[in-house]
């Protein structure tokens, strides 16, 4: 009989024993993360191979939680039960929020934080290799490499010396911290989509392939802003090439002395630098520039499969504050269409200048 008091009691010691220190550590999760009312958010980065406790070490480490055992123990359980692991990806502590609550954040996709970035028409690569590291903090570095590189360009069959031209321009959602690949393949992607969809029947029934194409839609894209005569503008470019003229297009020239000095800042192109040696300069060269000059949307590429069909050889900008340009259809009409825009542009500089003047 005296045995199985012991028993009972020790049962009861064991109990009353798990209880208290359940409790314990039922208070210590229950209170918020050790972050003043005031503070700032806290980001904590899980990484791929990171487990639980890794990831509750995280917490640890930058002070936010009481006690680490209890975080751990909660952790695994909540694994264990569930099936789950925690999630890659960027997470925010915010002052406030329950230390269960920052624990069991991390099993959760819903929770990563998102980004929401623009690559706009017309950027180059490198711009958006940039703007890629600035907004979603991938390394910037690593998207240049990748974009260059054999691995990816075979992937997609892509025989130009990088991904320039094939990436699509848009409004993209990411998990902040993304890594390169991750963008390049989203962006390419949504090209790859777009192109089979609208563009690549279009460019067989014309003959002309799809690097040539996004060639032609990069210049178009260069040189209007202004969707609806994007066509017009594609179809002066397809008859000088079917004429047998050079393109003299300015933006080939400005791509060829960007890639000379990649710090220039002038967007000018000056009648000395027409005669640079570039397989970029349609001022020297016939046909299209080997490669995409910068990343052209949807409006450029739809253009370059349909240009517009009419016997326009040449067009200047019409200087009259709509971003649209004058076309011509012999070098005569041309000229005139050129002194005009001359006209306007001194009178817009003497106006500035007047301006600030005063």
């Amino acid at each position: 009989m005296r045995v199985w008091k012991i028993i009972a009691w020790s049962i009861v010691g064991v109990i009353v024993m798990t209880a208290f220190v359940g409790g314990y550590f039922a208070s210590q999760l229950t209170r918020p993360v050790n972050l003043a009312q005031d503070a700032e958010t806290v980001e904590i980065i899980i990484g791929a191979k990171m487990t639980v406790v890794d990831a509750v070490e995280q917490l640890d480490a930058k002070n936010l939680i009481q006690s680490p055992v209890a975080a751990a123990l909660l952790a695994r359980a909540y694994a264990r039960v569930t099936g789950r692991g925690v999630q890659r990806g960027v997470y925010e502590v915010k002052p406030g929020m329950r230390q269960i609550d920052a624990v069991l954040l991390f099993f959760s996709k819903a929770n990563v934080q998102t980004v929401t970035v623009t690559f706009q028409e017309g950027l180059s690569l490198r711009r958006y290799a940039a703007l890629a590291a600035e907004k979603i903090k991938c390394n910037e570095a690593e998207f240049l490499r990748l974009a260059y590189s054999d691995s990816l360009r075979n992937a997609r069959n892509i025989t130009a010396p990088s991904v320039e031209g094939y990436l699509m321009p848009n409004t993209y959602a990411f998990y902040k911290r993304s890594t390169a690949v991750e963008i390049l393949d989203k962006l390419l992607d949504e090209q790859d989509e777009f192109w089979e969809k609208e563009c690549a029947a279009k460019a067989k029934e014309r003959e002309i392939t799809r690097q040539e194409a996004l060639t032609l839609a990069s210049i178009v894209e260069a040189e209007t802003p202004v969707d609806s005569e994007k066509k017009r503008v594609s179809g002066v470019y397809t008859n000088r090439l079917k004429m047998g003229m050079k393109l003299e297009a300015d933006p080939t020239v400005q791509y060829a002395l960007d890639r000379s000095n990649p710090k220039r800042t002038s967007r000018r192109v000056l009648y000395r630098d027409l005669t640079l040696d570039s397989p970029y300069n349609t001022y020297k060269n016939f046909g299209l520039p080997p490669t995409p000059i910068n990343s052209p949307g949807k409006a450029a590429i739809a253009a370059a499969v349909s240009p517009e069909l009419h016997k326009f050889y040449y067009f200047v900008a019409a200087m009259d504050g709509s971003n649209t340009h004058v076309f011509s259809r012999t070098g005569e009409e041309h000229q005139k269409a050129v002194a005009l825009f001359r006209a306007r542009r001194a009178r817009a500089v003497k106006a500035t200048t007047t301006k600030t003047a005063k």
